[in-house]
């Protein structure tokens, strides 16, 4: 998810899987029947086999290995790049994974990079096509009316993530805005997850979780607005960071969308969020990880904070998470957050209509004409209407009541400073799922008829249908916190389901040194090891 307009309204928070505006783009796709097909380019791609290295150990490599295969003179970051090319070719029939593929770009570019030490130097990437723009890239957030749209410039974010040594590759799948926790698009079509291609890789940046889920680069970028980076890390057996509110390159610091990456290496990681810090705020959001934790009580729950029922399987993910950290010393105990979920979400909703008029903006520029219900999602619509009844004192509302959160959460991680949950209460859903129940779309579609109120109780009722899936995430989000979810689970259907671990602000360091002890300790599963144990 993810939340990136900038107009008069200052309060930004896109919702739950959700995001809101400003995307970026890669070559052209060909969109048919709600299928991504990544067009051929001029360069041919590698067959699989072509590396001096063989396919597995390009898999089994992070990103920093591969950097130094390059430096070593094992491999070229040309090679690498034509291979991982081929790997979108192959697997993305399958995963609809990625909706652009600029490799005879990428290769230009890695042929004119020199080697001045970058960590990632040379390796192929994925960046999401939502909310993380390069120049001359796809940039239509989704919205089928701004089909062909492309990008004038490359964001902050980007040119820091090239500045660090990767080369872009391609874009991947997102839902329009980024306003779900299921990656499903008018535009680009269903995610499929790699675990199993009948249920979907979660979202909002399920495109490139997917990806990353099947080893074709060992990291893919994303934002996360309301869980976007969790929520399929979680779905699809990978690591994902949510870090502090403000501390990454081109971030807000006041609460709303965050960029960052899932790997399945935590060092890789490690060294990204160190690479990406926003210099300017450092001293203040960079914190020192807490000393001697153990001496620190860890709480856990496993409570849905909007009262929604919680599957034997999240509840066995979280039990098992608490078996070992006590095995290993750490005291944990049964807590649940201070904070009140359902007036949480309520309010994150109200933050989130302006994401409706953005779009409407963004149409209107491109088609002279305001939006059509049928031109969006049902909640695009909704948020749209919602936004013109929005009353002028809710900014303030919502201020005080993330001002409220703020001080609940701080005041606890006082006592706890490791707050476990399941990231998500259930495994994957299934592509035949629908993001909004059909009673409900009925309903958004004439919401213009209520009074704002009641809008917002519809808006609340409608998404609860995806909501009950996964309502943990959001809380890190509305409090600025870093929040870490880690692949630990794997249900009897062969399914992926992960913890979350959320901290303190500043406290981004401590939760990448608990992923390193699970990741130490044998404690995360991913899809090859799954695939291998058959």
């Amino acid at each position: 998810m993810m939340h990136c307009f900038h107009g008069k309204h200052t309060y930004k928070l896109a919702l739950a899987a959700l995001s809101t505006v400003v995307v970026l783009g890669g070559a052209f796709c060909v969109v048919q029947q709600q299928t991504t097909s990544v067009e051929a380019k001029a360069v041919p791609s590698a067959q699989i086999n072509d590396l001096p290295i063989t396919d597995e150990q390009y898999r089994d490599a992070s990103a920093s290995d591969l950097a130094q295969m390059i430096r070593d003179g094992k491999v070229t970051s040309q090679q690498l790049i034509e291979h991982a090319s081929a790997l979108v070719e192959q697997e993305n029939p399958d995963l609809n994974a990625v909706i652009s593929l600029r490799e005879d770009k990428a290769l230009k570019e890695a042929g004119a990079m020199k080697d001045t030490g970058q960590p990632f130097y040379g390796v192929p990437i994925l960046i999401k096509g939502l909310g993380q723009q390069l120049k001359g890239e796809s940039n239509t957030n989704g919205l089928k009316p701004l089909k062909g749209k492309t990008a004038d410039k490359t964001s902050d974010y980007v040119k820091r993530l090239q500045s660090l040594g990767f080369v872009i590759i391609g874009q991947t799948n997102y839902p329009e805005l980024g306003l779900t926790n299921v990656t499903k698009s008018k535009l680009y079509g269903d995610a499929h997850n790699p675990w199993n291609p009948k249920y979907n890789t979660g979202g909002s940046s399920g495109g490139g979780v997917a990806s990353l889920a099947k080893s074709i680069v060992p990291v893919t970028t994303g934002n996360d607005a309301g869980g976007s980076l969790r929520i399929p890390a979680s779905w699809s057996g990978v690591i994902g960071l949510k870090p502090t509110q403000g501390v990454i390159v081109g971030d807000d610091t006041v609460p709303s969308s965050v960029n960052f990456a899932n790997a399945k290496n935590v060092s890789d990681l490690k060294k990204y969020f160190d690479g990406m810090i926003n210099e300017d705020n450092r001293d203040e959001l960079v914190k020192e990880p807490t000393q001697d934790l153990k001496k620190y009580p860890i709480a856990y729950s496993t409570k849905s904070p909007v009262g929604t029922k919680v599957s034997k399987d999240a509840i066995k993910a979280v039990k098992q998470t608490v078996k070992f950290l006590r095995a290993q010393g750490y005291t944990v105990v049964k807590k649940d957050a201070p904070v009140d979920g359902e007036k949480l979400m309520k309010t994150y909703y109200k933050e989130s209509t302006p994401s409706g008029t953005s779009a409407n903006k963004l149409i209107k520029e491109k088609t002279g004409k305001n939006m059509k219900y049928k031109d969006v999602s049902p909640m695009t619509w909704a948020l749209y209407q919602a936004d013109k009844k929005q009353p002028k004192s809710t900014e303030k509302q919502i201020a005080k009541e993330n001002e409220l959160v703020d001080r609940q959460m701080t005041d606890f991680h006082k006592k706890y400073p490791l707050y476990l949950t399941p990231t998500t209460a259930k495994t994957a859903a299934k592509n035949s799922d629908p993001a909004y129940l059909p009673k409900y779309t009925k309903r958004l579609h004439q919401i213009s008829k209520l009074d704002h109120k009641k809008q917002i109780q519809l808006i609340y009722d409608a998404w609860m249908h995806g909501l009950a899936k996964t309502p943990f995430t959001q809380l890190a989000n509305v409090s600025g916190e870093p929040a870490l979810s880690l692949p630990t689970y794997v249900s009897k259907k062969g399914l992926p389901l992960g913890v979350q671990f959320e901290a303190a602000k500043g406290q981004d360091q401590l939760l990448l040194e608990i992923g390193q002890l699970f990741q130490d300790k044998g404690q995360l599963q991913f899809l090859d090891d799954h695939l291998a144990d058959k």
